[in-house]
């Protein structure tokens, strides 16, 4: 027991009797002394009030290290770098065409651009074009480069149509020339990779036009390849899952159903 636990015990006492007393000369009408004694209680409440009261103490946190900062991991980078280019990519295109939209024509474009080869973009509503060259130098997007009808053709594409072309000159008689040139072009591959490109873009378009209470979607002539191809692009809709592809003059009709 400390000395000042002492001090509190010892002022509790001390107010227990001086309440006795005022107890005891209360019955026996000695007010004076009562007085006195009433004084005194007053006085032994206050001292053991103030021997009650304690002090508070303010514990200070303790300050935790602060945590170590990691360093970005080559994949981070590379992440970061990626998204940076899409959107970089997505600006430059709707700079000058605000209506159009793109995707990738490689669907491993992330690896492309990491190991420093060409990447193409698929376009649509891009006045026409249909296919645009990213140019990319140590992750930054330099610059779009579009496509023209001739340039859309490939090395590999080019080889394989020489190749073709030879092999039918060797195979082929004269008569059988003729009537190979008679016959009409076939625009199923053209159809098949039209709507490989744009099935995403359908897709949401389709359901922006449920959302708004639309019948139906019509893909101009301006978004479509010719017009000779348009029956082909029809069927592969409809395989693709948009069931109710039709054909119209002014271009292809998507009825929804809600």
């Amino acid at each position: 027991m400390n000395q000042k636990e002492f001090k509190r015990r010892m002022a509790y006492e001390v107010l227990i009797i001086l309440g006795m007393l005022a107890l005891l000369t209360f019955i026996c009408r000695l007010w004076p002394i009562l007085l006195l004694i009433i004084l005194g209680i007053f006085i032994a409440a206050i001292r053991l009030l103030f021997l009650s009261s304690k002090k508070v103490e303010v514990i200070e946190p303790m300050q935790q290290a602060p945590e170590p900062v990691k360093e970005p991991t080559e994949r981070d980078v590379m992440e970061l770098a990626y998204a940076v280019i899409l959107k970089r990519i997505t600006e430059l295109i709707t700079d000058e065409y605000p209506d159009a939209r793109w995707v990738w024509e490689n669907p491993n474009a992330k690896q492309c651009i990491q190991n420093g080869e060409e990447v193409y973009v698929l376009l649509n509503r891009a006045g026409g074009y249909r296919r645009a060259k990213v140019v990319i130098a140590n992750l930054q997007v330099l610059g779009i480069k579009y496509c023209s009808a001739e340039e859309e053709d490939t090395p590999e594409n080019q080889e394989l149509d020489t190749k073709e072309q030879e092999e039918t000159d060797v195979s082929e008689s004269p008569e059988e020339s003729e009537s190979e040139e008679e016959r009409p072009v076939n625009y199923e591959l053209l159809a098949y990779e039209w709507t490989e490109a744009h099935i995403v873009e359908l897709n949401a378009r389709c359901n922006e036009a449920i959302a708004e209470e639309k019948e139906s979607v019509l893909l101009t002539a301006e978004e479509l390849p010719v017009k000779e191809s348009w029956p082909d692009i029809c069927n592969e809709l409809i395989r693709a899952g948009l069931e109710n592809a039709v054909c119209q003059d002014a271009g292809i009709q998507i009825n929804l159903t809600h």
